[in-house]
């Protein structure tokens, strides 16, 4: 060996640890295999595929139907959505907490499931007819009594495929749920618009409607058949009741969550008139892509604390940091990009607009830590802490927008950001009086003789 070639005792260059890249891979495998941050990966998939889907749907809809049937279809289809959740009395959140843990898998499902076709029936049924008076525009509903019954059979397959959304986060299964929502009633969403244009206004309900009951349908059969949980029409009263104080503490909380999301864009409307309502919904829309970052986490979050014999702390930290690591980058592209986004819906969008998008995006990072530690009480069954804490938050928001939207259309941003921010720290702050409560176990306890008992 040459001098040149031989070896320096003095070189700086470290030598390469063999240990280095195999710790690497160790870790990607690790966090590749991890419940909490796989199903948030499905989860927001299904999130983004959805909204892509949609976004395609209103720019086929626009070049093949008027432009008034567009406006009317659009408010029905929001008071389908409406109507949806409000039929589920909040026995998403109780599948999702208690299915881990039962025993009577089948029976819960079953129970929850007939609940709330019931339900989403009687309410759906109400609204059809009421609405030639509430609201005289939605008449074509109308048109013959089919509409009407056809109406309410998409009102009830919407409200259903919210709830099997819930049964496959309960299972870790959100693959599944990938597969059915986002990709299926992405694609039946995408194609029946072209189909139903004869039937104008509510061709353009049923398109989107039939979506959704399509994907319930498909739901209802991967859940008897892949997870093999026998739903069937069956109702068990006991059950029910053994549930009802969290669904109904769930089902306010989250009603109270939507007060603002619905009266907000009202108050907008009437306080600076349509075309800053216009702008406020679109900067709105775009923010709340950031949001479902945090969102799906958390509802991650939720189906992995609800599992049997799990150590809530670590799961805690885990989706924290992952809200953190993934809504930061998120928050600060959007905010570079927000004119040019803007401009792409129009050069008034872009002028009107950016500052209010750039504080609703900012107002995400609030956003984020709410749904953090709102995830945590749900977990840990807070329950008068979660109403309260939403409580907090319709009331900030709405106070906020009513006395500083004269001064321009970014308070409707600070409004959001700020009464998130409040309803968090009342969230965080029951937290840590209530603390992380022990793993939940399941509902049924034995008795004396070995029953069990809800």
């Amino acid at each position: 060996m040459t001098l040149a070639t031989q070896p320096c005792a003095t070189d700086p260059t470290p030598a390469p640890v063999p240990g280095r890249a195999a710790a690497g891979r160790a870790r990607l495998v690790a966090a590749v295999r991890d419940p909490l941050l796989r199903n948030s990966f499905y989860l927001l998939a299904t999130t983004a595929l959805g909204a892509a889907a949609g976004f395609a749907f209103w720019i086929l809809v626009a070049r093949l139907y008027p432009a008034a049937d567009v406006g009317r279809a659009s408010s029905l289809l929001s008071s389908l959505s409406l109507l949806s959740y409000f039929s589920l009395f909040g026995l998403g959140s109780t599948l999702v907490r208690h299915l881990p843990t039962s025993e009577r898998r089948a029976e819960e499902t079953s129970t929850a499931l007939s609940a709330v076709v019931v339900a989403a029936v009687v309410i759906s049924g109400a609204f059809v007819v009421l609405v030639p008076w509430a609201a005289p525009e939605l008449g074509f509903l109308h048109g013959s009594p089919l509409r009407a019954v056809v109406f309410v059979v998409l009102a009830t397959g919407a409200a259903v495929n919210l709830l099997t959304d819930s049964v496959f986060v309960a299972f870790r299964t959100s693959k599944v749920n990938l597969a059915v929502n986002g990709v299926l009633m992405s694609l039946v969403k995408l194609v029946l618009p072209v189909l139903f244009v004869a039937f104008g206004p509510f061709g353009i309900v049923a398109a989107s409607g039939t979506a959704s009951t399509v994907a319930a349908v498909v739901s209802v059969l991967v859940i008897r058949h892949l997870l093999r949980v026998r739903v069937r029409p069956a109702f068990s009263w006991r059950t029910f009741r053994s549930t009802l104080g969290y669904s109904l503490s769930s089902y306010l909380s989250g009603s109270l969550n939507l007060v603002p999301q619905i009266v907000l864009p009202i108050v907008v409307l009437q306080t600076l008139g349509p075309v800053p309502a216009a702008t406020y919904f679109v900067a709105f829309q775009i923010a709340n892509l950031v949001n479902s970052v945090s969102y799906a986490i958390g509802e991650a979050l939720f189906a992995e604390g609800s599992q049997a014999g799990v150590a809530l702390g670590p799961v805690a930290r885990s989706s924290g940091k992952a809200i953190a690591l993934a809504t930061v980058p998120a928050v600060l592209v959007v905010c570079l990009l927000a004119r040019p986004v803007l401009s792409v819906f129009g050069p008034r969008y872009a002028a009107g607009g950016t500052a209010t998008l750039v504080v609703f995006t900012v107002g995400a990072l609030a956003v984020a830590f709410n749904t953090w530690v709102s995830f945590l009480l749900k977990v840990t069954r807070q329950l008068v802490a979660m109403v309260v804490s939403n409580v907090v938050l319709a009331a900030v928001v709405l106070a906020v927008a009513v006395t500083g939207l004269e001064h321009g259309l970014q308070w409707a941003a600070v409004a959001w950001g700020v009464g998130n921010l409040a309803s968090g720290v009342v969230a965080g702050a029951a937290l840590l009086a209530g603390g992380l409560r022990e793993p939940y176990s399941g509902r049924h306890r034995r008795r004396r003789g070995g029953r069990r008992t809800a």
